[in-house]
Protein backbone atom coordinates (compact mmCIF):
# COMPACT_ATOMS: atom_id res chain seq x y z
CA UNK A 1 0.00 0.00 0.00
CA UNK A 2 1.16 3.34 -1.01
CA UNK A 3 1.59 6.28 1.92
CA UNK A 4 2.06 9.84 1.76
CA UNK A 5 3.69 11.87 4.33
CA UNK A 6 0.75 14.19 5.59
CA UNK A 7 2.07 17.60 7.98
CA UNK A 8 -0.33 17.46 11.22
CA UNK A 9 1.65 18.54 13.77
CA UNK A 10 2.77 22.62 14.13
CA UNK A 11 6.54 23.49 15.36
CA UNK A 12 5.44 24.86 18.33
CA UNK A 13 3.37 22.57 20.01
CA UNK A 14 6.52 19.19 19.52
CA UNK A 15 8.54 21.56 21.46
CA UNK A 16 6.20 22.40 24.01
CA UNK A 17 5.33 18.64 23.95
CA UNK A 18 9.17 17.80 24.33
CA UNK A 19 9.56 20.50 27.35
CA UNK A 20 6.40 18.84 28.87
CA UNK A 21 7.84 15.41 28.17
CA UNK A 22 11.31 15.22 29.47
CA UNK A 23 10.35 17.79 32.44
CA UNK A 24 7.99 15.08 33.65
CA UNK A 25 10.78 12.04 33.43
CA UNK A 26 12.67 14.04 34.89
CA UNK A 27 10.48 14.98 37.55
CA UNK A 28 9.36 11.59 38.59
CA UNK A 29 12.73 9.73 39.95
CA UNK A 30 13.36 13.32 41.67
CA UNK A 31 9.94 12.84 42.97
CA UNK A 32 10.60 9.16 44.18
CA UNK A 33 13.76 10.11 45.52
CA UNK A 34 12.20 12.72 47.68
CA UNK A 35 8.94 10.47 48.74
CA UNK A 36 11.63 7.83 50.10
CA UNK A 37 14.44 10.07 51.25
CA UNK A 38 13.30 9.08 54.93
CA UNK A 39 14.43 5.76 54.29
CA UNK A 40 17.94 6.91 52.53
CA UNK A 41 19.28 8.73 55.84
CA UNK A 42 20.09 11.54 54.06
CA UNK A 43 21.57 14.86 55.23
CA UNK A 44 19.50 17.76 55.15
CA UNK A 45 22.10 19.29 52.47
CA UNK A 46 21.58 16.71 50.32
CA UNK A 47 17.98 16.47 50.36
CA UNK A 48 17.64 20.30 49.79
CA UNK A 49 19.72 20.18 47.00
CA UNK A 50 17.61 17.26 45.25
CA UNK A 51 14.48 19.51 46.54
CA UNK A 52 15.64 22.44 44.45
CA UNK A 53 16.44 20.46 41.43
CA UNK A 54 12.57 19.19 41.73
CA UNK A 55 11.22 22.57 42.15
CA UNK A 56 13.51 23.60 39.42
CA UNK A 57 11.90 21.29 36.91
CA UNK A 58 8.71 21.63 38.01
CA UNK A 59 8.81 25.05 37.02
CA UNK A 60 9.86 24.14 33.70
CA UNK A 61 6.82 21.91 33.36
CA UNK A 62 5.03 24.86 35.09
CA UNK A 63 5.64 26.75 32.07
CA UNK A 64 5.52 24.24 29.35
CA UNK A 65 1.80 23.50 30.60
CA UNK A 66 1.07 27.59 30.52
CA UNK A 67 2.26 28.00 27.18
CA UNK A 68 -0.15 24.41 25.80
CA UNK A 69 -2.61 26.21 27.98
CA UNK A 70 -2.04 29.24 26.02
CA UNK A 71 -1.90 27.52 22.68
CA UNK A 72 -5.31 25.77 23.60
CA UNK A 73 -6.78 29.04 22.43
CA UNK A 74 -4.26 30.98 20.66
CA UNK A 75 -2.46 28.79 18.83
CA UNK A 76 -3.22 26.44 15.14
CA UNK A 77 -6.22 24.82 14.79
CA UNK A 78 -4.65 21.39 15.35
CA UNK A 79 -3.40 22.73 18.90
CA UNK A 80 -6.67 24.22 19.77
CA UNK A 81 -9.14 22.89 22.76
CA UNK A 82 -11.70 22.04 19.91
CA UNK A 83 -8.96 19.55 18.25
CA UNK A 84 -8.22 18.18 22.38
CA UNK A 85 -11.44 17.92 24.21
CA UNK A 86 -14.34 15.94 22.27
CA UNK A 87 -17.05 18.07 22.34
CA UNK A 88 -18.95 17.24 18.63
CA UNK A 89 -21.30 14.66 18.24
CA UNK A 90 -18.86 13.40 15.96
CA UNK A 91 -16.08 13.46 17.94
CA UNK A 92 -18.28 11.65 20.57
CA UNK A 93 -18.84 8.97 17.62
CA UNK A 94 -14.86 8.66 17.19
CA UNK A 95 -14.26 8.30 20.73
CA UNK A 96 -16.89 5.29 21.19
CA UNK A 97 -15.53 3.70 17.87
CA UNK A 98 -11.93 4.31 19.31
CA UNK A 99 -12.57 2.58 23.01
CA UNK A 100 -14.26 -0.36 20.70
CA UNK A 101 -11.02 -0.62 18.66
CA UNK A 102 -9.16 -0.74 22.27
CA UNK A 103 -11.22 -2.72 24.01
CA UNK A 104 -11.37 -5.37 21.01
CA UNK A 105 -7.27 -5.79 21.44
CA UNK A 106 -6.53 -3.66 18.72
CA UNK A 107 -8.97 -5.82 16.33
CA UNK A 108 -10.66 -4.88 12.74
CA UNK A 109 -10.03 -1.16 10.87
CA UNK A 110 -8.64 1.62 12.99
CA UNK A 111 -10.72 4.56 13.24
CA UNK A 112 -9.74 7.44 11.70
CA UNK A 113 -8.66 10.88 12.60
CA UNK A 114 -5.72 13.34 11.32
CA UNK A 115 -4.70 14.81 14.87
CA UNK A 116 -5.73 14.00 18.36
CA UNK A 117 -7.76 10.77 19.13
CA UNK A 118 -10.48 12.06 21.20
CA UNK A 119 -9.53 9.15 23.63
CA UNK A 120 -6.13 10.68 24.15
CA UNK A 121 -7.74 14.16 24.11
CA UNK A 122 -9.82 13.52 26.84
CA UNK A 123 -6.93 11.91 28.91
CA UNK A 124 -4.55 15.05 28.08
CA UNK A 125 -7.34 17.27 29.63
CA UNK A 126 -7.03 15.33 32.52
CA UNK A 127 -3.31 15.31 32.74
CA UNK A 128 -3.27 19.32 32.16
CA UNK A 129 -5.27 19.50 34.82
CA UNK A 130 -3.03 17.47 37.27
CA UNK A 131 0.01 19.65 36.19
CA UNK A 132 -2.34 22.52 37.40
CA UNK A 133 -2.79 20.77 40.85
CA UNK A 134 1.12 19.64 41.12
CA UNK A 135 2.09 23.30 40.37
CA UNK A 136 -0.51 24.56 43.15
CA UNK A 137 0.06 22.23 45.40
CA UNK A 138 4.36 21.64 44.86
CA UNK A 139 5.19 25.47 45.07
CA UNK A 140 2.55 25.99 47.88
CA UNK A 141 4.75 23.39 49.48
CA UNK A 142 8.17 24.49 49.10
CA UNK A 143 7.62 28.09 49.53
CA UNK A 144 6.23 27.66 52.89
CA UNK A 145 8.96 25.25 53.63
CA UNK A 146 11.84 27.46 52.41
CA UNK A 147 9.83 30.17 55.08
CA UNK A 148 9.65 28.18 57.81
CA UNK A 149 13.37 26.94 57.46
CA UNK A 150 14.58 30.57 57.04
CA UNK A 151 11.85 31.77 60.66
CA UNK A 152 13.77 28.49 62.36
CA UNK A 153 17.15 29.73 61.32
CA UNK A 154 16.63 33.38 62.39
CA UNK A 155 14.78 32.33 65.53
CA UNK A 156 11.98 34.52 64.92
CA UNK A 157 8.76 33.78 66.82
CA UNK A 158 6.53 36.26 64.47
CA UNK A 159 4.67 33.83 63.16
CA UNK A 160 4.14 32.07 65.65
CA UNK A 161 0.40 30.76 66.22
CA UNK A 162 -0.09 31.93 62.99
CA UNK A 163 -2.86 29.37 60.71
CA UNK A 164 -0.51 26.68 58.74
CA UNK A 165 -0.64 27.19 55.64
CA UNK A 166 -0.07 24.81 53.14
CA UNK A 167 -2.63 22.24 54.72
CA UNK A 168 -1.49 18.78 55.68
CA UNK A 169 -3.56 17.19 52.71
CA UNK A 170 -1.77 19.17 50.22
CA UNK A 171 1.44 16.73 50.19
CA UNK A 172 -1.29 13.60 50.26
CA UNK A 173 -2.81 15.56 46.91
CA UNK A 174 0.60 16.10 45.41
CA UNK A 175 1.12 12.56 45.97
CA UNK A 176 -1.86 11.21 44.55
CA UNK A 177 -1.25 13.57 41.12
CA UNK A 178 2.16 12.30 41.22
CA UNK A 179 0.76 8.79 41.06
CA UNK A 180 -1.80 9.27 38.28
CA UNK A 181 1.07 11.05 35.77
CA UNK A 182 3.10 7.91 36.15
CA UNK A 183 0.10 5.45 35.23
CA UNK A 184 -0.79 8.07 32.53
CA UNK A 185 2.92 7.79 31.21
CA UNK A 186 3.26 3.84 31.30
CA UNK A 187 -0.41 4.03 29.08
CA UNK A 188 0.98 6.62 27.16
CA UNK A 189 3.83 4.56 26.21
CA UNK A 190 1.74 1.18 25.91
CA UNK A 191 -0.47 3.23 23.54
CA UNK A 192 1.93 4.95 21.11
CA UNK A 193 3.69 1.14 20.80
CA UNK A 194 0.33 -0.46 19.98
CA UNK A 195 -0.89 2.18 17.71
CA UNK A 196 3.06 1.96 16.11
CA UNK A 197 2.84 -1.76 15.53
CA UNK A 198 -0.96 -1.97 14.39
CA UNK A 199 -2.11 1.21 12.38
CA UNK A 200 1.62 1.94 10.83
CA UNK A 201 1.03 5.71 11.13
CA UNK A 202 4.42 6.75 12.40
CA UNK A 203 2.40 8.40 15.29
CA UNK A 204 6.00 8.33 17.44
CA UNK A 205 7.93 9.78 14.90
CA UNK A 206 5.43 12.15 13.87
CA UNK A 207 5.82 14.36 16.96
CA UNK A 208 9.72 14.89 16.13
CA UNK A 209 9.04 15.39 12.24
CA UNK A 210 5.07 16.90 12.37
CA UNK A 211 3.96 14.40 10.07
CA UNK A 212 2.24 11.12 9.83
CA UNK A 213 1.21 8.44 7.12
CA UNK A 214 -2.21 8.40 5.21
CA UNK A 215 -3.31 6.08 2.36
CA UNK A 216 -4.76 8.25 -0.72
CA UNK A 217 -7.71 7.02 0.03
CA UNK A 218 -8.05 8.01 4.22
CA UNK A 219 -7.01 11.40 2.77
CA UNK A 220 -9.86 11.92 0.75
CA UNK A 221 -12.50 10.30 3.36
CA UNK A 222 -9.97 12.71 6.04
CA UNK A 223 -10.82 16.05 3.50
CA UNK A 224 -14.70 16.69 4.72
CA UNK A 225 -13.77 16.46 8.91
CA UNK A 226 -10.74 18.58 8.02
CA UNK A 227 -12.66 21.54 6.25
CA UNK A 228 -15.00 21.94 8.91
CA UNK A 229 -11.80 21.93 11.48
CA UNK A 230 -9.71 24.40 9.09
CA UNK A 231 -7.31 21.96 8.64
CA UNK A 232 -6.04 20.18 5.05
CA UNK A 233 -3.52 17.66 4.82
CA UNK A 234 -0.51 18.03 2.51
CA UNK A 235 1.39 15.89 0.56
CA UNK A 236 4.72 15.92 1.28
CA UNK A 237 6.69 12.81 -0.14
CA UNK A 238 5.04 9.05 -0.10
CA UNK A 239 6.39 5.73 1.23
CA UNK A 240 5.82 2.35 0.50
CA UNK A 241 4.90 -0.38 3.50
Amino acid sequence: MRFRQVAVWPRGLRIIHWINAFSVLILIPLGAFLFFAEYLDLTDRAFGSVLNVHVTVGIVLTLGVVARVVFLFAGPPAARWKDVLPHTREQFALLSATLRYYLSGFKGKAPLYLTHNPVAGAWDTALFIVFLSQATTGLSMFFFHSAEHEHSHNHNHALEGAVAWPPEWFEGLHVAGAAFIIIFVLAHFTALAWHDIFERRGLVSSMISGRKFYSEEEIQELKARLERKGLKPEGNGTKKT
